[in-house]
């Protein structure tokens, strides 16, 4: 059925011809010449002639009084001037080389530059320098160096404003990919922890890094996430969530099936059960597959706090997510359809409230949920100066008034606001609750309580059949795994927690091999 859609919109697979650089107008692929002339023309037809290329020429001297051409590629900005001058120019041009010497080996030994390699491929080069780095290019060498020597300005490590916690560490990731593999080194100082690189996006040749522990993830699952990576073939990747949703399973839902964070020490437990981790350079947002449901109502200061607390706001946090959910739909439903269900202490207030109202009950909650949206908008949006106090001013004012006109029921305020706040409490899909709590109203509002079951039913059954890099998302409790459930909606202690999720596939099972006996307290 899809190969026939496919046929018919006149889609062709990828990867059928060569691919051409937009860049430089050419195939893929340029050896470094010999000829240091046809080389450095290769590169302004490449570059172009940009006041930020830096295109230097040196002349390294001989001691019987010859000179040996050279060329200093980089990008103003980007590469670490002052690094490349003391470690790279400076050794090369203070001392004459030997006549007879071979060059390859004796410019090995003058750079002190912390991390270099020797390259082949010119066209290769120039992209790692429109990455930041520098390249060194000899006349009469069929190589170059490869100076790994970035200078732009990192944002300092800081704590994640959106994931914020009370106990735990205060560190979170940025925007550079090499920041961020050092923050991981910190946290899993294993020998199998690794990383893979990969450029995505035609024009912004975005570095898109993942990471694993060897051992312990699945290989099928590296294989088929890094399948998916390379089958991208896009102008730009300027963003996670622009990765997310190219190696997302399904398109069409509301359901993140891969998760998101800007905690090491979170990723580092997600890679821990056997997940793999997904850097994009430029963005401090780190991508989690597989991602499964229960994973949006825990949080990392579970883990440091005690079990029966933390089981207690897990607990909590799923009720919010009924309550974001459903609340609205069922004041609809008590209120037009089976009033039997309110106490009769409310009944009086709630019809007097609703007097004065003119609009329909669904009307009214609809709008209000959409005003609240507005509001809460409005507050992000804006500059944080005044951002909180135009979402709190703002929505205290246009309540009041509105009672007060007769345009809304008090009762509905409340309904409308207990909601939006309940939804706060579970971020990672505050999203999909927004838009849940709508979808909710419409078939409760035409069909009541049969409409509002069928609907949880429809829900239910699209949320069984998502998968996450192949991974059933409502895992361990479709497909049933029962040991898993010591760590979803209750979390045990550690004692009882010795092996790794059923839920993903890993190559170890066993977490905990080995604990202190239990001592029974003095009496």
């Amino acid at each position: 059925m899809f190969q026939l859609v496919r046929k018919l919109l006149g889609k062709k697979k990828a990867g059928k011809t060569p691919r051409k650089d937009a860049a430089s107008g050419s195939l893929t692929g340029q050896s470094v010449s010999r000829d240091l002339a046809r080389n450095k023309e290769y590169i302004r037809k490449t570059l172009g002639s940009s006041e930020d290329i830096i295109l230097r020429d040196l002349c390294l001297a001989v001691d019987n009084g010859g000179c040996i051409e050279a060329l200093l590629v980089g990008i103003d900005g980007l590469m670490d001037e002052s690094a490349v001058s003391e470690n790279v120019i400076k050794p090369l041009l203070n001392k004459p080389f030997p006549a007879q010497a071979e060059l390859i080996p004796e410019i090995n030994q003058r750079l002190y530059l912390k991390q270099y390699s020797l390259v082949t491929d010119l066209h290769q080069a120039l992209l790692e320098v429109l990455n930041a780095s520098g390249l060194l290019l000899v006349d009469g060498l069929p190589v170059g160096w490869q100076l790994h020597a970035e200078g732009f300005v990192v944002r300092p490590i800081s704590e994640p404003p959106t994931e914020v916690v009370v106990k735990g560490p205060r560190e979170g990731f940025v925007e550079s990919v090499v920041t961020n593999a050092t923050l991981l080194r910190r946290k899993l100082r294993h020998p199998a922890l690794r990383f893979e690189n990969m450029l995505v996006g035609e024009f912004t040749k975005t570095n898109v890094m993942i990471a694993y522990i060897e051992g312990i993830v699945d290989p099928r699952l590296v294989q088929e996430l890094k399948s998916r990576l390379s089958q991208i073939r896009t102008d730009s990747i300027l963003s996670s969530g622009e990765v997310e949703q190219f190696i997302e399973d399904t398109t069409y839902t509301i359901f993140p099936t891969v998760g998101n964070t800007e905690r090491p020490d979170r990723a580092a437990a997600m890679m821990l059960e056997g997940r793999i981790i997904v850097f994009v350079d430029g963005d401090p947002v780190a991508l989690i597959a597989p991602y499964l449901f229960i994973q949006s109502l825990q949080t990392s200061e579970d883990y440091s706090s005690r079990p029966f607390y933390a089981t207690f706001i897990r607990l909590l946090r799923f009720i919010a997510f009924l309550i974001s959910i459903t609340l609205p739909s069922l004041y609809v439903m008590a209120m037009n359809f089976h009033k039997e269900t309110i106490p009769s202490e409310l009944v009086v207030s709630l019809a007097e409230s609703r007097q004065r109202v003119p609009f329909p009950l669904v009307m009214e909650l609809v709008g209000l949920i959409i005003l609240f949206e507005i509001v809460r908008e409005a507050g992000v949006r804006m500059p944080r100066a005044i951002g909180q106090a135009v979402s709190i001013v703002g929505a205290l004012i246009l309540g009041q008034v509105s009672v007060q006109a007769g345009f809304i029921g008090a009762p509905t305020i409340i309904i409308v606001a207990l909601s939006a706040i309940s939804s706060f409490i579970i971020t990672p899909i505050a999203d999909v609750t927004s838009m849940l709590r709508l979808l909710f109203i419409i078939p409760t509002s035409i069909f009541g309580f049969y409409g509002f079951l069928g609907f949880g039913l429809a829900l239910l059954t699209h949320m069984a059949s998502l998968t996450s890099l192949g991974v059933p998302y409502l895992a361990p409790f479709a497909p049933f795994h029962f040991r898993d459930w010591k760590d979803t909606f209750i979390r045990l202690p550690f004692r009882r927690l010795r092996q790794r999720p059923e839920s993903i596939p890993n190559l170890r099972p066993q977490r905990i091999e080995e604990l202190p006996a239990k001592r029974k307290g003095n009496t």
